[in-house]
């Protein structure tokens, strides 16, 4: 029994010892696993986003560093791969410089790109070569490396051997291993575009051969049918219809980016950014933080034009905004939309940018968004009907060079704008499109409807999470640092500060230095009519109101309208006082004009539509209350103060007291020349020995006391007989 026991506890421990061991393993492989899963989320949480396409500039001509340039930046692309990543799309833009010219490449330098390209490093990236002009000379081999050839329609491939005098051997056989590498033109079409000893043909439709190669088929009996695609004596120079749609050589035919994307079948957002992997980053950092005024946008663009004057090629914009006034963020995005190809901007919201604050965001290369920030909806400014029409209008306008669809940013802004989930047949690339821009594509055929995506009355609002899956934006980033890590850049990016004279011009354009020139000038104009001859007052007056108008056009409220009815109102309030006295409607006129000048350049707008507007109509009752404030003031300061003050007592006429009114007045009534005796004068004709003197400021007739006066000699009063005076020379 015991025995039985022993053996049956025995096997119960070997049960058990063989369930630890076949069990703990797999407990323990199965926690493992769970742990790293949890941290390869993790890991690919904090790692950078994967790269579906990117876009590479390559300057034409290739000389100096241009090589080494493109080299490295592919370099580092590949850098940034992993082993599980797909190939990216890499385009390689090739384009005519600013004077229409891609000729001139060195042959070492562009061979030298062209085999990193067709190396086994660079198997790893899909490369494309997209050609937007003529491209000639060595370039011309770049486009040979590419797997894919994407061409404009106005954009030609050819004449590779343009800049050289002969043709060496060396070169013909590197022609022959770039395009034989990748057999995308055929390397006898790739000699036909090197060598004008060369003759080509196209043989059967498929096959192209040289002159030789042609003559032996021929007599073989192999040609069924040919073509002289190069004459001898010239090189081949293909335009993009030719390659495409006879020769069948080349993919596509793109005229913009949009249409590549599309064509590539990749999300537009992921192949419009220009990450710029040639370049060394000079970065500077500019925030537009708050209602967005002219005031805002003028020293936003002053400084931001400073810094690329002074060698700055990537800024960071800051948006943390509402919306504001409509004039300045048009002007903010046209100013953006005109900055040299070699500035790459990035729009960073990590809050919000309501209304068309994010209209800002759209006028740049790169949009980077917090997960949780706002684009669009409502915020500080709202359109009118005309406007929202306007602003439709603008966005089409816009959105080619801006290299983004309209149709989302205006709903942003357009509570009317309907706009659709549009999918494209046979794929999985979808955008967000009204009906009007539906139209516009180069194949609407293709793009189905889907449902609306905006709601009736409601200004589309967008989180960030929901840009980015709508590829409205580009990138994730909740702070600066998430955007410079991207492009290998310090941390934190300074902000520039302003130089004196963007400083003097700040203050210029502060509202309340206007209103003091405003008000001062108003002074300055009434003591001046009242003075005789122009005096300080009118050059006081001048100069305020030549601050105020400067520190309105700054400000970008005051124009030419403005200009000519200020001016125009002081003219005629000057001829109304000058020519025309106590014609009133030159004057009244000239006052209405002189003030609807004045509170049109505080304002964007000639009569209030919206909420925004309205908001500052207050600014303009303001002015004209400064207006009237001045006016009242300047009465006084005439009547009361300058009278009273040294100097300047003697710049204005001041009327006449009580007493001397009515000496005047007796004077007038009876001619009495009794308060000239014992004053002198001046003879102003010979007195023989009567004729005019000028005793003090009176001009009076005199006569001599008997001696004969010549004119221009000083006489003295001596005696006053009814209405002349009797005189006698001061020498005597």
């Amino acid at each position: 029994m015991s025995k039985a026991r022993g053996t049956w506890i025995w096997w119960a421990e070997a049960f058990l010892l063989l369930a630890l061991v076949m069990i703990s393993p797999s407990a323990v492989l199965s926690q493992q696993d769970e742990l790293a899963a949890k941290g390869e989320d993790q890991a690919q949480q904090g790692a950078a986003p994967k790269l579906a396409g990117v876009r590479l500039r390559v300057p034409l001509p290739i000389t100096g560093t241009v090589d080494t340039d493109v080299k490295k930046s592919l370099q580092k692309l590949l850098s940034r791969l992993t082993d599980k990543d797909e190939r990216p799309v890499v385009i390689l833009e090739l384009e005519a410089n600013a004077d229409g010219q891609s000729r001139g490449s060195e042959f070492e330098r562009s061979l030298a790109i062209a085999r990193f390209l067709t190396s086994r490093e660079a198997t790893r990236l899909k490369t494309v070569a997209y050609l937007k002009g003529p491209i000639e000379g060595h370039a011309v081999l770049i486009p040979l490396a590419c797997e894919q050839i994407v061409m404009h329609p106005d954009a030609q491939l050819g004449n590779a051997g343009i800049d050289e005098g002969s043709i060496s051997n060396t070169m013909r056989h590197a022609y022959e291993e770039i395009a034989g590498f990748r057999n995308v033109l055929p390397p006898q079409l790739a000699l036909g575009m090197l060598d004008p000893g060369l003759e080509i043909y196209r043989v059967n439709d498929r096959r192209f051969v040289n002159g030789d190669e042609y003559a032996q088929l021929k007599a073989d009996g192999q040609v069924a049918t040919s073509e002289k695609l190069v004459p001898r004596g010239q090189m081949a120079l293909f335009t993009a219809n030719k390659l495409r749609q006879d020769l069948q050589l080349i993919s596509h035919v793109s005229e913009n980016y949009r249409q590549l994307a599309a064509l590539l079948e990749i999300p537009e957002n992921q192949i419009t950014q220009d990450l710029g992997l040639n370049r060394d980053w000079k970065a500077a950092r500019f925030v537009m933080d708050g209602e967005i005024s002219n005031r805002m946008v003028q020293r936003t663009s002053l400084s931001m034009q400073d810094a690329v004057t002074r060698g700055v090629n990537f800024a960071l914009i800051e948006i943390k905004s509402r919306g504001g006034d409509p004039v300045a963020c048009e002007n903010m995005v046209n100013f953006l939309l005109g900055l040299p190809d070699t500035v790459h901007t990035v729009a960073l919201v990590t809050e919000e940018a309501l209304s068309n604050a994010s209209l800002i965001a759209m006028a740049c290369d790169e949009i980077a968004v917090a997960p949780n920030a706002k684009l669009g909806g409502e915020g500080s400014y709202r359109y009118t009907e005309q406007g929202r029409a306007d602003l439709e209008n603008y966005l089409a306008k816009i959105s080619v060079e801006a290299n983004r669809s309209w149709s989302v940013w205006g709903a942003m802004n357009d509570p009317e704008l309907k706009v659709f989930r549009y999918q494209r047949a046979g794929t999985t690339l979808t955008k967000y499109l009204s009906e009007r821009e539906a139209t516009e594509l180069p194949d609407p055929n293709q793009w189905k409807q889907g449902p609306e995506i905006t709601q009736a009355g409601m200004p589309l609002q967008l989180t960030g999470t929901q840009a980015l899956d709508w590829g409205v934006a580009d990138a994730n980033a909740t702070s600066v640092s998430d955007v410079t890590r991207r492009y290998g850049l310090p941390d934190e990016l300074e902000i520039p500060k302003q130089n004196w004279a963007h400083q003097f011009i700040e203050i210029l354009a502060k509202p309340g230095l206007a209103m003091f020139c405003l008000f001062i000038g108003v002074i300055a104009l009434i003591s001046e009519f009242k003075a005789p001859g122009v005096g300080i007052p009118g050059f006081v007056a001048v100069m305020c109101f030549g601050l105020f108008f400067w520190s309105r056009f700054l400000n970008g409220t005051a124009g030419w309208l403005e200009a000519m009815l200020i001016v125009g109102g002081l003219f005629f309030i000057l001829l109304e006082l000058l020519v025309l006295p106590g014609f009133g409607i030159f004057g009244l006129g000239g006052g209405a004009m002189f003030i609807a000048g004045i509170v049109l350049a505080m304002q964007t707008f000639i009569w209030p539509t919206t909420d925004y507007e309205l908001d500052q109509v207050p600014y303009s009752l303001g002015t004209i209350l400064v207006l009237f404030s001045g006016m009242i003031a300047a009465a006084f300061f005439a009547k009361h103060v300058l009278p009273r003050t040294p100097f300047l007592n003697q710049t204005m006429l001041d009327a006449p007291d009580d007493e001397t009114m009515e000496e005047i007045r007796r004077r007038e009534t009876i001619v009495d020349l009794t308060h000239l005796v014992g004053n002198t004068g001046v003879a102003l004709t010979p007195l023989r020995p009567s004729g005019k003197a000028k005793i003090g400021h009176e001009i009076v007739s005199v006569t001599s006391d008997g001696d004969m006066i010549e004119q221009g000699d000083k006489i003295v009063v001596v005696q006053v007989r009814g209405n002349y005076a009797i005189v006698r020379s001061e020498s005597q």
